[in-house]
């Protein structure tokens, strides 16, 4: 049952958040513009990824491997006050890891899986307008549907093979946070640097899972409006402060989820990714 209460949850965002999809042409952007209450513009995104998988409770070794990732939604980057840039992004996404796609390694060793994901997100951030270049440290969490499918893990221990099966057969459900900075040219080609990282669930089980997302929801909601403040007060530095403050804060909560994935609440250890990425992005 509350499963499927999360699921009817998760698919009325989506629709009501993307509902201008149906509504074509220039009425499209007028609905975003009013359901967001900005000034948003359609982007596309791609980045390649260098991924590192993790569990804590995983005796051996899972080997490093690369990713490509795809990103289509609204973005809204608009003047804030003076010289700062106020960044609003939001989008669906789609990405495929596998060991072909490591580029970085001259050989993989390590029990080997490749996933594929999709999910939705938000960007969030304060930049600096340099005129023709904006410079736009960010803030992003997503919500993902991943599914992993090991390629060799023989001669691993009974207890590797039984968190493995934990995931095999379907997409699991997670979330992760991401830090990164976002270099934009003459309003329209976006280059894009960042840090991701996931927490992949072996079951989604419903009010562990909101307790902690209330925890984490409010947290964040704290740490904006005080790192919006300072952004109010001190143009100059307020911006890598709510960057700083943000991704601070994100990163000490994935801590927590990495050994209980419902972190503060009693729970399993689930899968991890840790992924370095580069990209770039076009607005429309």
């Amino acid at each position: 049952m509350g499963r499927n209460l999360f699921q009817a949850a998760i698919i009325i965002s989506i629709v009501c958040n993307f509902a201008a999809n149906a509504q074509g042409g220039k009425n499209a952007g007028n609905y975003v513009d009013w359901a967001w209450q900005g000034e948003f513009r359609p982007f596309f995104e791609v980045a390649y990824g260098y991924d590192e998988p993790g569990q804590k409770l995983f005796e051996s070794e899972l080997a490093k491997i690369g990713s490509w990732q795809v990103k289509a939604g609204y973005s809204d980057i608009s003047p804030f006050k003076s010289y700062i840039l106020g960044m609003d992004e939001r989008y669906l996404f789609g990405s495929v890891h596998k060991p072909d796609y490591n580029h970085i390694d001259d050989q993989i060793s390590g029990v080997t899986i490749e996933a594929s994901r999709f999910g939705f997100g938000n960007r969030l951030g304060f930049g600096y307008d340099l005129g023709a270049i904006a410079i736009l440290p960010y803030n992003q969490i997503q919500y993902v549907w991943t599914k992993i499918n090991p390629l060799d893990s023989t001669g691993i221990s009974a207890e590797d093979r039984r968190i493995l099966d934990r995931y095999a057969g379907t997409f699991r459900f997670g979330h992760s946070g991401e830090a990164g900075v976002k270099i934009q040219i003459a309003n329209s080609v976006g280059l894009i640097a960042a840090y991701e990282f996931a927490v992949i669930y072996p079951r989604h089980i419903f009010w562990p899972w909101l307790g902690s997302h209330i925890i984490q929801s409010t947290a964040l909601g704290m740490v904006s409006v005080f790192s919006e403040d300072i952004v109010n007060a001190s143009p100059l530095f307020g911006p890598l402060m709510y960057f700083l403050l943000k991704n601070g804060v994100m990163y000490a909560l994935y801590q927590g989820y990495r050994d209980k994935m419902n972190w503060p609440f009693e729970s399993e250890t689930p899968m991890t990714l840790e992924t370095f990425k580069i990209g770039a992005s076009l607005t429309f």
